[in-house]
């Protein structure tokens, strides 16, 4: 339950209380001077009000007090039935995530529910962290897009009326970078909005390196319009042009592929550059694997981006996912990513 609707239920608790409180007290007063009236004569009535205002008071503040003590008592029993849920909810998360047991002493347990709780604070502070980060980083790179896309619509104009179509068609995609990073909200997109940013991304370099490199895709179509963390296959695609192909002689290929199952979806970006070491991958792939992102060991802009990836891929779908490395030198590598499909 978000913290709005815990406000808000907590408003109308305090406001039915309140009501509840008002009703107890004017029904009491009703009671108690209806038995006057019926006890004492219209002569007794004005000596015996005292007494009954007395009487009214104190049969109040007992009502008070027991629809206290019964409210606190139901928001005890309602707190634990939350708690309840939600560490069920956690438990069934775990499971098949493969979380929810953990070795000791060699045999497999299955985690206690203070353990589980302990698991959903450290995944809840994660998201936050990773969540203030992306803030401060839009804080850091906020500038007014209107501005941007009306400068680069200049220069494309500029370009075209002096014959330079190249620079007219790098300075459109380019707007359409800016676009797709600037002004698309949320953090999901669809596979098919991420495609569109690579293939803009990969019009600027093929003007920038004189169609060097070229890119394949192979994407079932059944996979266009499922949701994935957004900028999560274009920094794989940089990595690939950087590290693989910029470094090789002559042209080189990227390929880009996509298929889904029943529950996951596979989107694999494979490149024919110089390839990575034995050494390096496999420590790499253990890395990893274990979702260790703070401890790749390797200040190299490839490794900590492909971390990155790899960290937001678990934080999302869970330990299942992430990212695999496969690679031989001079023969190419293949970065391939493994998503949940989110309903």
């Amino acid at each position: 339950m978000s913290k709005e609707r815990r406000k808000s239920s907590a408003r109308k608790g305090m406001r039915g209380q309140m009501y509840f409180h008002v009703l107890s007290i004017l029904i009491l007063a009703g009671i108690c001077l209806y038995l006057s009236i019926c006890l004492h004569a219209w002569e007794d009535l004005l000596r015996f009000g005292r007494l009954s205002a007395a009487v009214v008071l104190a049969a109040a503040a007992v009502m008070i007090c027991l629809v206290d003590i019964y409210m606190f008592i139901r928001s005890v029993f309602k707190t634990m039935a939350e708690l309840e849920h939600t560490l069920n909810v956690l438990e069934e998360s775990a499971r098949e995530d493969g979380t929810c047991y953990e070795e000791s002493d060699g045999l497999m347990r299955q985690k206690t529910p203070t353990e589980l709780l302990q698991l959903l604070l450290q995944r809840e502070a994660a998201a936050q962290i990773m969540t203030k980060e992306a803030e401060i980083n839009a804080l850091q790179s906020q500038i007014n897009p209107h501005f941007l896309y009306n400068t680069l619509e200049t220069i494309r104009g500029q370009a075209l009326c002096c014959g330079a179509t190249s620079i007219a068609d790098a300075t459109k995609a380019l707007a359409e970078i800016f676009r797709y990073n600037i002004s698309q909200k949320g953090a999901m997109i669809s596979l098919k909005e991420e495609l569109a940013n690579i293939d803009a991304y990969m019009r600027i370099q093929s003007i920038r390196f004189n169609d060097r490199f070229t890119l394949h895709s192979d994407v079932a179509e059944d996979t266009l319009y499922i949701q994935i963390p957004k900028l999560l296959v274009q920094p794989v695609i940089e990595n690939a042009l950087k590290h693989g192909l910029e470094v090789k002689r002559g042209k080189g290929n990227i390929w880009i592929s996509a298929f889904r199952t029943a529950n996951r979806l596979e989107i694999a970006v494979e490149d024919d550059g110089v390839g990575i070491s034995p050494t390096i991958l496999k420590a790499l792939n253990e890395k990893l694997a274990q979702g260790q992102a703070e401890r790749l060991g390797s200040s190299t802009t490839s490794n900590i981006g492909l971390a990155n990836i790899n960290e937001r891929i678990k934080l999302i779908y869970g330990t299942d996912y992430g990212v695999t490395v496969l690679s031989a030198e001079q023969q190419g590598t293949r970065v391939i990513l493994s998503l949940g499909i989110l309903s």
